[in-house]
């Protein structure tokens, strides 16, 4: 769950309706950023440095800002901030990452290379670089000649979870908007007012960890119950043998398949009003490659997503076990339940950075304490 400082909204700032008024309106819970950004607007800068935990909401202001910038103005229902906003305008070069890290190669031809080019329908173009906080070392010093010399046509949006001491000097060539971790209290709230049960919505919030649209999507989600469930049993089936870690973390995939039924539900349905929206207007293609692009690398971070859930879910189990322990528990329990928590984390971690997830997910039952009841 996120903790921290949390920025206040109120109900109708959190929920969006039917009749979406700002670009801004599905950025929740980020007051001071949106402020920010709304001011910014004003007087631009050449880069940008949007900083906020996963799930915050800065992918979706990286988009609303681009969009208020080749627009001029927050109306979500104008053309260019509808084809910002899905990803699709022809101004607005989105770059992610394939592997592990955001490669020099990529940093060259989407972004250097990019920022070199005219805008087709704009006065300017803008580049979004998210996943920003996994730039690669050497790729670095080759950024950073293009953040030092803007030839003005191109506005460069970089995004990122946190600032390492390597990226201090691309960051001083930014103007940084920092983001919030959005309350459990707040996604509850959101769903609340969508129609969904308080306890759903309570456990919505626990596993999406600050995501709403996560939340919302999982709010389809009939097996939810059943994979924390599910889960939260896994430390009493632990046994220390090699063969029972490969069965469960066998288990733990396919129920991670399962758990992207809705999100791929939620794709074929954009899929079809994009088809849709191209056949009323008469457009070729209508920008289907890019978004079926997304849809792939979307799916391989709800992947991951759902996996880390389940591994947090897993990590409270021991932090309850520990609790329960009391005080006249022998030191050497303690510490293994600590322990256990801390390879948890680190495996939830590891993973964020493509880790071989099988081998982290063997290894790691394999050598967790099992609290299997007598």
């Amino acid at each position: 769950m996120c903790v921290g400082p949390y920025a206040r909204s109120s109900v109708s700032d959190v929920v969006a309706s039917a009749g979406t008024r700002s670009v801004f309106d599905h950025v929740i819970g980020q007051d001071s950023a949106i402020e920010t950004l709304r001011a910014l607007a004003d007087s631009p800068a050449h880069a940008y440095l949007f900083v906020g935990p996963p799930g915050c909401g800065k992918d979706t202001a990286a988009r609303a800002f681009a969009a208020l910038r080749l627009q001029g103005s927050e109306d979500a229902n104008g053309r260019t901030a509808d084809l910002v906003m899905r990803g699709i305008h022809v101004d607005v070069h989105e770059v992610e990452r394939e592997g592990a890290s955001l490669l020099i190669d990529t940093v060259r031809d989407e972004i250097v290379a990019k920022a070199g080019q005219s805008a087709v329908e704009a006065d300017r173009r803008i580049i979004i670089a998210f996943e920003f906080h996994l730039l690669s070392d050497i790729a670095r010093p080759v950024l950073l000649k293009t953040l030092e010399e803007p030839d003005g046509r191109t506005e460069i949006i970089l995004v990122a979870d946190e600032v390492s001491a390597e990226m201090t000097t691309i960051a001083s060539r930014c103007v940084r908007v920092g983001f919030v971790p959005v309350s459990d209290d707040l996604i509850v709230t959101a769903l609340e007012a969508e129609g969904v049960p308080n306890d759903r919505a309570t456990e919505l919030a626990f596993v999406a960890a600050g995501d709403l649209e996560r939340a919302r999507v999982l709010a389809a989600d009939t097996e939810l119950s059943n994979r924390i469930a599910f889960f939260r049993d896994v430390s009493q089936r632990l046994d220390g043998r090699l063969s029972t870690a490969v069965g469960l973390v066998a288990e733990i995939s396919a129920a991670i398949e399962a758990a992207l039924e809705p999100y791929k539900v939620r794709h074929q349905s954009e899929i079809d009003d994009l088809d849709e929206r191209a056949r009323q207007l008469g457009e070729r293609g209508g920008g289907r490659s890019k978004v079926v692009e997304r849809h792939k690398r979307e799916l391989r971070r709800f992947r991951t997503d759902e996996l880390r859930s389940g591994l947090r879910v897993l990590s409270l189990v021991y932090r309850e076990a520990m609790a329960d322990l009391g005080t006249e528990a022998p030191p050497h329990e303690v510490i293994a339940l600590s322990e256990a928590v801390h390879a948890i984390r680190m495996v939830n971690d590891n993973l964020r950075r493509n880790a071989n997830e099988r081998l982290q997910l063997e290894n790691l039952l394999m050598n967790l304490p099992s609290l299997r009841r007598n």
